[in-house]
């Protein structure tokens, strides 16, 4: 009965063999003895030699490609040759360099080897690795901020080291986490319901504010967001764009407009509307000395003291319109303060309110005593106007290697976050009788000291910080 099984298989493996099916096999195929010759083939076998059949038939593998001796495919067919376990691999070609996968099986004695042509395959699979290398690399390397976030649940799946700076945080403190949880936003903007419903579909734009861990102020990023797929795993890849500085240039640029532009009002108008408005004050003043004039007395006070305001605010233009510093000297800041310090406390006591001055010793100066007596005066009427009744306003002077620093606070409600970009801008002011040009007037003597002015509000009050270079 195994003699009868045996010659039945063998039938039907010479039937198959002889038949037209083994030359539609879409693989080449070659078939060995068990000493490596080779005893059948296929038409597509002889384009993977690249020789004619009738010269491969009846020699033995090794000696038609030698090159592959001690190789993978070698020791694979004395493997599969001696315990029979189907197997597969992978080789390139010494000759032409096309790239194969081989699949080796036993039928019988015979080793039966089908070549598939992957070159093409190799070659996108060795494109798309230089791709995911090429964009390796710039995410890394990127000083824009990146980030790949999951879709489905917000959490950051990878960042690069450009945001994991920015946000004060390593890398690996980040991973996992949502952008909730490493940073604030105005106005919940990382909210899903803030996301464009069809960014799935398409990619999508959006300016943000965000204060981050080692920030005390907001910061404005431009995000773009596009859908990608990493691991069968639907992501977004976010890229950031810091434009803090450009947006405080911007500001600083339109300021110097205005500040531009009503220079030139003021330096060819403001003489002309003074002489006017002086002869008007002195006729009224010696009309106000006339018999019969004092049940109009209320009357000619209001007038002058309009008058005097209006007068005040051409010498805040005059102020705005000079270009340079007329009179630096070297001075201690600290003496400065002391000369206008009994006008302040009078103007605060007036107010119900207290000054608290701290000094500290501090390095001299090339100052304006003059220009920076307005400064002073300014900015502490601001603050006694936004301190509240007992309220106090501090006055604190500190010096390192570089720098002097004047510090002035109060303790009042603070400006509104969005009101505080247009702090400084002329003619924007958020009391009911200012002319909006104190604070600009101050910023324009500033710069002409090269000198910073900041500022922090919240609900607890306001610091202004006003820092002089040391000139060494």
């Amino acid at each position: 009965m195994k003699i009868d099984n045996f010659d039945s298989e063998k039938c039907k493996l010479d039937e198959l063999l002889s038949s037209h099916f083994f030359n539609c096999i879409p693989e080449a195929c070659v078939m060995l003895d068990p000493w490596f010759y080779i005893v059948k083939m296929n038409s597509q076998a002889e384009e993977f030699f690249l020789l004619p059949k009738e010269y491969l038939m009846s020699k033995p593998f090794w000696e038609i490609a030698p090159q592959y001796i001690n190789t993978n495919i070698f020791h694979a067919m004395y493997k599969i040759k001696n315990d029979r376990q189907n197997t597969s691999l992978e080789f390139c070609g010494s000759i032409t360099n096309r790239w194969f996968e081989v699949n080796l099986c036993m039928i019988d004695k015979y080793i039966v080897l089908f070549f598939k042509n992957i070159t093409h395959h190799k070659h996108t699979q060795n494109e798309l690795l230089r791709a995911q290398e090429r964009f390796s690399a710039v995410f890394r390397n990127s000083h824009a901020l990146m980030a790949i976030v999951n879709q489905d649940n917000n959490q950051l799946v990878s960042v690069n080291d450009s945001f994991a700076d920015f946000f004060g945080y390593s890398a690996n403190e980040i991973i996992g986490k949502t952008k909730e949880d490493i940073c604030e936003t105005q106005n919940n903007q990382f909210s899903p319901h803030k996301i464009p419903e069809d960014y799935d579909n398409n990619s999508f734009s959006k300016l943000i504010s965000v204060k981050t861990k080692s920030a005390d102020s907001f910061k404005h990023i431009i995000i773009t967001s596009e859908s990608i797929n990493v691991n069968e795993k639907s992501c977004r890849l976010e890229i950031g764009i810091d434009i803090t500085d450009n947006l405080r240039c911007q500001k600083e640029l339109r300021r110097l407009e205005h500040l531009n532009l009503l220079g030139q009002m003021s330096a060819s108008i403001a003489h002309e509307i003074r002489n006017p408005l002086q002869t008007v004050k002195g006729f009224l003043q010696l009309l106000q000395s006339k018999e019969g004039i004092s049940p109009y007395q209320t009357h000619f006070i209001l007038m002058i003291d309009e008058l005097n305001r209006a007068n005040q605010i051409i010498t805040e233009l005059l102020c705005l319109s000079r270009t340079k510093p007329t009179n630096l000297k070297l001075h201690n800041i600290n003496d400065i303060i002391n000369s206008v310090l009994p006008l302040i406390e009078a103007q605060a006591l007036e107010e119900d309110k207290i000054i608290i001055v701290e000094q500290k010793a501090v390095s001299i100066t090339l100052l304006d005593e003059d220009e920076i007596k307005q400064v002073l005066l300014n900015i502490v009427k601001n603050a006694l106007e936004a301190s509240k009744s007992k309220g106090c306003v501090k006055i604190i002077t500190e010096s390192n290697q570089t720098s002097v620093k004047l510090i002035i606070c109060d303790n009042g409600q603070g400006i509104p976050p969005e009101l505080q970009d247009n702090i400084g801008m002329p003619f924007f002011t958020t009391k009911q009788n200012g002319t909006g040009l104190g604070l600009s007037m101050s910023l324009s003597i500033l710069e002409r000291h090269n000198a910073k002015l900041d500022f922090v509000s919240d609900k607890n009050g306001t610091s202004f910080f006003i820092i002089f270079p040391i000139v060494e």
